[in-house]
């Protein structure tokens, strides 16, 4: 199932056309064959710990990595790091410590993309827990609040993170009564769906978009 969730994401978003770089991107979606990257932390131990312990376990990812050479360390730092709820920003603020080892050795794309497949093949799970799911939800939306400003100067381009939105943006999440309920719980704030976010984003882009062709028709 999980398999064929994929297949079907990397068909829609092809269909979209973000430009050549998206397209190598999605050659790789399929996460067969790779190490699920595992986390112990769920958003609500995660929406807890101030940024000083985000920096300290992050650091202990990267230290893993450079004393053991385990890459798989760097990407669960990264999953960690997204499965925080970001009100106060601390993310932008700590990233670093595991992305610029993972860029350095050309894996940050790779990470960045399979955290996205894992997070959406869980709120597609039944199975998965509520906590799981809106664990889920906050890597989504992590990943679109952070790759926003980059999917806005690839608006005429495209690119990678514009392959990851309109990736997001078709996998057509709805949240489950039980997620709108864990959310409310803990009040969290409601803005939708990831699927939702990406799509208002997209349709930004169009509208923009239209703009500058009609701006150049008149000159």
């Amino acid at each position: 199932m999980a398999k064929l969730l994929v297949l079907v994401l990397a068909l829609n978003v092809l269909a979209c056309g973000s430009g050549s770089h998206s397209r190598d991107a999605l050659n790789s979606l399929d996460m067969s064959g790779l190490e699920k990257i595992e986390s112990s932390y769920s958003y609500k131990s995660l929406k807890i710990l101030d940024l000083d312990q985000m920096t300290d376990i992050l650091r202990e990812k990267a230290n893993e990595y450079k004393t053991k050479n385990r890459i798989q360390a760097l990407k669960e730092g990264v999953l960690i790091a997204y499965s925080r709820p970001d009100e106060d920003v601390t993310l932008e603020k700590v990233i670093s410590i595991v992305k610029s080892n993972l860029e350095d050795i050309g894996e940050w794309e790779s990470c960045a993309r399979q955290i996205v497949v894992q997070s959406i093949n869980t709120l597609k799970n039944e199975q998965a827990s509520p906590v799981e799911q809106v664990t889920a939800t906050v890597v989504l939306e992590n990943t679109l609040s952070e790759f926003k400003p980059a999917f806005v100067k690839q608006y005429q381009s495209g690119g990678f993170e514009t392959a990851i939105v309109e990736m997001i943006a078709q996998a057509d999440i709805k949240l489950s009564s039980k997620v709108e309920s864990e959310k409310r719980l803990n009040q969290m704030r409601a803005g939708g769906s990831p699927s939702q976010i990406a799509h208002k984003m997209i349709d930004n882009k169009n509208k923009k978009l239209k703009e500058i062709e009609e701006s150049q028709k008149k000159k």
